[in-house]
């Protein structure tokens, strides 16, 4: 039997990886701030954009849909998640995370733990942009999760996984912050380390719980 070319296996596989690849590069510009909440996407000018068709990008935007960082309202539009939502999903990826984190510790390689390390040389370089110290903290928060062995956490983890950088009330960290946000991390790779999933599971409950407060002083500021 021959498939037509529209249903050839290289032709879909083509269309797989352009709309995977268009999904990243959406999904980060969101997470990024390079897209602000509440701009409008058009299919057709972020195909030519990223050189693709409107196939993988409408692919795409569905799966950022799904994980509510767009929405259609008479279009594709960036959802501006509000301190509270915002706060409800960052409770939920403290319980996600948290959970991965204590997995992860029976499962991470020498190579992860490698990797998270370079991510907190990287964290504390001077000069780094608010923009590439939340591209790094991802990283790290994602590989760790990564490293749990458990596909449907690791599903549960990206879907909690916005970014106050990109809300409208931007909170901006000081350095003394991103100092104290560091230090954390290394805890957690020491705790890695050691195979001491309490200790780690515990240590990403108290760093989330960092952004929580956050957001609970923009709904309720003293």
């Amino acid at each position: 039997m021959v498939l037509p070319k529209s249903l050839h296996p290289t032709a879909a596989s083509a269309v797989e990886f352009a709309a995977d690849k268009a999904y990243q590069q959406l999904r980060d510009a969101i997470l990024d701030g390079d897209i602000a909440p509440n701009r409008r996407l058009v299919e057709e000018e972020l195909a030519a954009q990223l050189e693709v068709s409107r196939t993988p990008v409408r692919e795409a935007l569905l799966r950022l849909a799904q994980e509510g960082l767009v929405t259609r309202i008479r279009g594709w539009v960036v959802r501006d998640h509000s301190p509270e939502e915002a706060l409800r999903i960052v409770e939920a990826r403290s319980a996600v995370e948290s959970a991965a984190a204590r997995l992860a510790a029976e499962h991470i390689t020498t190579a992860d733990l490698d990797q998270l390390a370079g991510i907190a040389d990287a964290i504390d370089r001077p000069g780094a942009t608010v923009k590439e110290l939340n591209r790094l903290n991802r990283q790290f928060h994602g590989l760790i999760t990564a490293a749990c062995g458990n596909p449907l956490l690791v599903q549960f983890a990206q879907r909690t996984n916005i970014s106050h950088w990109s809300l409208s009330a931007t909170w901006l960290m000081s350095a003394r912050d991103a100092a104290e946000v560091n230090a954390e991390h290394r805890q957690m790779i020491e705790a890695l380390k050691d195979r001491d999933g309490v200790a780690v599971e515990n240590l990403v409950r108290v760093h989330i719980g960092r952004t929580q407060a956050i957001l609970l002083s923009a709904i309720s500021p003293a």
